[in-house]
């Protein structure tokens, strides 16, 4: 069996493979599809087709755009690294066979393919033909999820006949012994945004839930759209970085679940059981009721969390507690959020109660 950091290197290189070699026949698609146990054989055939319009194969149409708009070009090599390897960990899923893989082809699998192929232009740009440029940072920067190890194989045959739909369950993955807990009990910690930045957390969990920053590189052009006179512009003017930073003015509690039921997650959060709730609006109702209870007159909201590309925001309108760096973006989170009444700089945990949820949700045990 392949080590896991060889198994990952593998998995990169087919996943070039896909990106780079458009010429090939069909029985080659064939063996890459094999050997990277894809879901979806149109996930390469969309890389590897033709625009009839422009006759040119889309991953080089990908290549093409994004020297038009090198929006990437001001990172540092390691926020460059950083930016691959979280684009590489979001196009990953856990097959129940218990092999990596790719999802099926959508309109939210191809942009992230086509974020892949625009990180690997930036490396041909700065080093040329890959694999120059590509160090073992990119992987060891910090712990990668463990998709070959016992417990994800475990983890992919659970969901397998259970046929369940994404987003018609809400989900909390955990160790047993917590879920067991929550399941039987109804006992659940509200934990505050500042407790997840602690560096000891799994990296699924580690986050800076009050800090969300972005970065962009303006021309003079893009300068001279901004500003009330752009005659203020010198004709000549450096390339500026700009870093953008929404930050929280005050902490707030949190407590996360998700709507995917893909088994990699159990990897991720390194889990060892989950609890699928049923009934979500059974469940938002007695956790908002506890919570009240708990709290006081803190201000409640939940939902969807959206993600955002640091580089490439959809909007200026970015609500901080109900919004992540996308390099979380596999974990389609749902999120239930309080606010305090006023600003307080670091809040405690709270541990509530929502009653026995045999009737509502179910326990699944590895």
């Amino acid at each position: 069996m392949l080590s896991r950091p060889r198994l990952l290197l593998v998995t990169w290189h087919y996943l070039d493979l896909a990106v780079q070699r458009y010429d090939q026949t069909p029985k080659r698609h064939l063996c890459y599809y094999t050997m990277f146990a894809m879901h979806s054989p149109n996930r390469l055939s969309w890389v590897t087709s033709m625009d009839t319009q422009n006759l040119q194969p889309r991953h080089i149409q990908a290549r093409r755009q994004y020297d038009g708009k090198r929006y990437a070009r001001h990172l540092s090599q390691s926020e460059l690294d950083r930016r691959i390897r979280d684009i590489f960990l979001n196009q990953l899923i856990l097959t129940n066979d218990a092999k990596i893989g790719l999802p099926p082809i959508s309109g939210q699998s191809l942009l992230w393919m086509e974020k892949f192929i625009h990180v690997l232009e930036e490396m041909q740009l700065r080093y040329g033909p890959y694999p120059a440029g590509f160090t073992r940072n990119i992987f060891h920067q910090e712990p990668f999820p463990n998709f070959a190890s016992d417990l994800a194989r475990k983890a992919a045959s659970v969901f397998k006949d259970k046929a369940l739909a994404a987003n018609s369950f809400l989900i909390k993955y955990g160790k047993r012994s917590y879920m067991e807990r929550l399941f039987f009990g109804g006992a659940l910690r509200i934990q505050p945004a500042s407790y997840f930045v602690q560096k000891d957390l799994n990296g699924a969990v580690r986050d800076d839930e009050r800090r969300l920053p972005l970065s962009f590189a303006l021309s003079g052009d893009d300068i001279r759209k901004l500003v009330i006179n752009p005659r203020d512009v010198p004709v000549v003017i450096p390339e500026q970085r700009v870093d953008v930073v929404f930050q929280s003015p005050g902490d707030y509690w949190m407590y996360c679940v998700t709507g995917s039921v893909e088994p990699r997650l159990f990897a991720d959060f390194e889990a060892d059981a989950c609890v699928l709730i049923r009934d979500r609006q059974q469940f938002e109702e007695r956790l908002r009721n506890a919570a009240s209870k708990a709290l006081g007159q803190a201000t409640y909201q939940c939902g969807p969390v959206e993600y955002v590309d640091p580089l490439l925001p959809k909007h200026a309108q970015i609500f901080l507690p109900m919004a992540k760096h996308f390099g979380y973006s596999y974990q389609a989170e749902y999120r239930f959020v309080w606010f305090p009444m006023s600003p307080v700089s670091e809040l405690r945990h709270v541990d509530i109660s929502l009653g026995n949820l045999a009737e509502i949700a179910d326990l699944v045990t590895l």
